[in-house]
């Protein structure tokens, strides 16, 4: 993926509610059901300031940690291990399973919550398929909004969080892009690879910092990934 950036130290934040319907997916060996979708999270006043222990952003020196996705990088097509195009299943199956929900209700998305939930981290294929690749692969907020949380764009630092104008600093060719979903827009980042998929930050009306950051092939990220 050859994303056009200039480099900046950017802040960061962090978002969505792991909402109720993910209790019914607390079980490690399936997926989440029903999972609320990005732009139903009610923005907080103000993001925390204390990073989870959990979801430090990665250390430029700093192997990626398969089990802790706050080590992961966004850049060419991945977030850390999860790449665009790759076989869903085995994707899954290098992850630790104990830490991954997969259930057959929405056996086509893979979610990983935050133990703290600060943010959490899924991925999917097509809904219509018994299998096939993956098509997009998303970090999103908790409802606390911790600071410094959650896999950052390489090279960049910006990720859950940013402003736009942090974004945009970053990616001066990112494209202002209005949703089908009424409440949300997004800044979209252009791929010369379109394998790689596009890489959109989020934004709900009225909330300063990226809700989520999504890589995808799909033309918009999805509003309920798991209804």
């Amino acid at each position: 993926m050859i994303l056009h950036r200039r480099r900046t130290a950017a802040g960061a934040g962090a978002l969505l509610a792991l909402a109720v319907t993910l209790a019914a997916c607390a079980t490690p060996t399936g997926g989440a059901g029903g999972v609320t979708p990005s732009a139903s999270a009610a923005p907080s006043a103000e993001p925390s300031v204390a990073p989870s222990p959990s979801g430090s952003p990665a250390d430029d020196d700093a192997e990626e940690d398969l089990s802790d996705p706050g080590s992961w990088e966004i850049e060419d097509g991945e977030v850390g291990p999860i790449e665009i195009g790759e076989d869903f299943a085995e994707a899954l199956g290098e992850l630790p399973p104990d830490a991954w929900l997969n259930e057959d209700r929405c056996a086509w998305t893979a979610f990983w919550n935050e133990p703290g939930g600060a943010y959490m981290v899924w991925f999917s294929r097509d809904a219509q398929t018994d299998a096939g690749p993956v098509q997009t692969v998303a970090v999103e907020w908790g409802p606390d909004r911790i600071a410094d949380v959650g896999p950052r764009v390489d090279d960049t630092g910006i990720g859950l969080g940013s402003t736009r104008d942090e974004v945009l600093a970053a990616f001066p060719g990112a494209e202002e892009t209005p949703s089908a979903i009424e409440g949300r827009s997004f800044l979209r980042i252009a791929d010369d690879e379109p394998d790689d998929g596009t890489l959109f930050f989020e934004f709900l009306e009225g909330q300063e910092g990226a809700q989520a950051v999504v890589l995808t092939t799909a033309a918009e990220p999805s509003y309920e990934v798991c209804a």
